[in-house]
């Protein structure tokens, strides 16, 4: 039996569990493989799983401030970060480690690379590492461990952040494909997406991510008072948002436009609209182009999603709308001709998309694990423990730096 420890988050937004849920989809497919994933924001206790829930409430009302520590975390030269994360999650890390025993681990989210690594590294656990990036150009330095045995990149662009912006070997790197959960690929296996075709109302799906982000209200507007179109709007888990939505425009517009909560069935609500409206978010975006819905991306998140928008257009996968105020004519265009500019989208995302991407990283993973080949026993249970005060002191000084 193979057994493969992931290191995920359930509360930084939905991506990361999303990459998690497409590769155990596939790895469960396989009855010698035993799988186990763990929030690694639980690894530091309540005191971590609480600051992952501040993931959502500063993404919609601080985003200077979430752009000041991703650019403070990404400094290129090494920080005391790492030796911070690994002195908080060391007791139950090391504690899951013994009980499991993994032939591999396997992480999605970034924060615990550099500490998990320096942990096995002081315990000499010759453990294979493989980071699965989470992000599709806007790569953080803490995915870039040279450590590791592998970096799986979603993108051309990814890989190329990786090796001339942070130093990355290239024998690390592995460019495979962004990962889509089966139910997004197994969709687009069986239903082929209609084009659309001029004389009705436009299905638009506005979407603002698994926390409810983004101007709903204002996009919203702009839509339905300008643009013949239906609306269906997804807030998410942003229960508050839902409401004031419903009060607001369905009154108003009733029979036009429906507001949704978290959705389980996103794959149906997408591939039925003609065109989704959403922010940078890669999972978001990946996702539409696997059902080759046409996209209007409608901005980024600072940072990690900053050049997702980009990346989009370059490749012809999507449109872009800096603010409402400029859907309504940004829409049209794309209708213009016949909807000349929406074919040409949905054209390029089928040449782009590759439904196979979760099931070739699954079976890399395979490939590499190999039970019986670390020795757990070298743990010195006795070994002092990294000291949490020493660590954040030399973070206090660094920060300050």
């Amino acid at each position: 039996m193979k057994k493969i420890m992931i290191l995920s988050s359930n509360y930084t937004g939905h991506g990361h569990k999303s990459l998690c849920d497409a590769v155990t989809e596939q790895l469960s497919k396989r009855p010698d493989v035993e799988y186990q994933v763990i929030d690694g924001f639980e690894l530091i206790g309540k005191a971590g799983v609480s600051a992952s829930k501040m993931y959502g409430p500063i993404t919609q009302n601080a985003k200077t401030l979430y752009d000041w520590f991703f650019q403070l975390s990404n400094r290129s030269t090494s920080n005391p970060m790492e030796e911070l994360f690994a002195a908080m999650i060391y007791q139950r890390f090391m504690r899951r480690l013994r009980a499991f025993q993994p032939d591999l681990i396997l992480t999605v989210h970034p924060f615990f690379n550099g500490s998990v690594l320096t942990l096995l590294n002081r315990y000499r656990l010759d453990v294979p590492f493989v980071a699965l990036q989470a992000d599709i150009i806007n790569i953080h330095r803490s995915w870039c461990d040279p450590r590791a045995i592998l970096t799986i990149c979603p993108t051309p662009e990814a890989y190329e952040t990786s090796v001339k912006l942070h130093g990355m070997p290239p024998e690390k790197l592995e460019i495979i494909g962004f990962p889509t959960r089966a139910r997004f690929c197994d969709y687009a296996r069986t239903h082929e997406h209609p084009e659309y075709q001029p004389g009705r109302p436009l299905k638009c799906l506005l979407m603002s991510g698994g926390e409810g982000t983004g101007n709903l209200k204002s996009f919203a507007l702009q839509l339905l008072q300008n643009v013949d179109c239906t609306l269906d709007i997804v807030t998410g888990r942003n229960a508050k948002v839902k409401k004031s939505l419903e009060e607001c425009l369905t009154p108003k517009f009733q029979g036009r436009v429906k507001v949704h909560g978290f959705v389980e069935a996103m794959q149906e609500l997408m591939a039925s609209s003609d065109l989704v409206i959403a922010r940078g978010s890669p999972n978001t975006l990946m996702e539409a182009v696997v059902l080759n819905v046409p996209i209007l991306i409608t901005g980024s998140l600072p940072g990690q999603e900053a050049d997702n928008p980009a990346v989009m257009t370059t490749h012809n996968l999507a449109a872009l709308c800096e603010n409402p105020a400029s859907a309504p004519a940004i829409i049209q265009a794309l209708l213009a001709d016949g909807g000349r500019r929406l074919r040409d989208i949905s054209r390029s995302q089928r040449e782009y998309r590759n439904l196979d991407n979760a099931k070739i990283i699954a079976d890399r993973l395979y490939e590499m694990s190999a039970p019986g080949k670390v020795s757990y026993s070298r743990i010195a249970r006795r070994m002092p423990p990294p000291s949490v005060q020493e660590a954040m002191e030399k973070f206090r000084t660094w920060a300050k730096s």
